[in-house]
């Protein structure tokens, strides 16, 4: 974890990511669950869409506008390690790094948070066979350039979550993934700016 960065009064985030972000629960869950750690407000915007990977991270950044960001999500390694649709891993990290770094030229002081999201099941196992390759490569990413890293993927499968919580293989029920995610994330977050969570 990056060393605590100056705790603003209100939050202003943008999460960038794939189809499993933009149909996710847990952003807008997130703006209510950071009223607990001392902000006084705080607002999620989802720049995510079906089928995007890293390739389409640079343009979504650029597409999100100068407006302030405070803290930005980060969530494309599921379709990067796609063998049809996807991108290499080196591709993939230069994509990852190129967006961090149009993220902090944009938004000077932004916290940024790279997220892995799940496994898969069934076909889309097939369909992503070294998935957790790309998932690992945002842990040195986020060593290398300052940033935080969210490990939704452990967190998932450490829990263990109902059968039918992955009901297409690849995508979440997003109630359950909500209930996995948004207290750890506030936690997270709450962390980088310096400042606790109450229960």
């Amino acid at each position: 974890m990056p060393a605590p960065v100056p705790a603003p009064d209100q939050i202003a985030a943008v999460a960038f990511g794939t189809s499993l972000t933009a149909r996710a629960f847990w952003p807008a869950r997130l703006e209510a669950a950071l009223a607990g750690c001392g902000f006084s407000s705080a607002s999620v915007s989802v720049r995510a869409l079906a089928g995007a990977g890293s390739p389409d991270g640079p343009a979504m950044v650029e597409a999100a506008g100068a407006g302030h960001f405070n803290l930005a999500f980060v969530e494309f390694a599921i379709n990067d390690a796609d063998l049809v649709d996807g991108v290499s891993l080196s591709d993939s990290l230069m994509n990852h790094r190129a967006m961090v770094r149009s993220l902090r030229f944009r938004h000077p002081g932004i916290a940024i948070v790279l997220v892995t999201t799940n496994p898969v099941a069934g076909l889309q196992r097939l369909k992503r066979p070294k998935l957790m390759a790309y998932d690992d490569l945002y842990a040195p990413l986020a060593a290398e350039e300052g940033v935080s890293l969210f490990d939704g993927t452990a967190r998932w499968i450490a829990a263990g979550p109902p059968k039918g919580a992955l009901p297409d293989g690849l995508h979440p029920d997003p109630e359950v993934e909500a209930a996995l995610f948004t207290r750890p994330l506030a936690g997270t977050i709450a962390r980088i700016f310096g400042r606790t969570c109450t229960s």
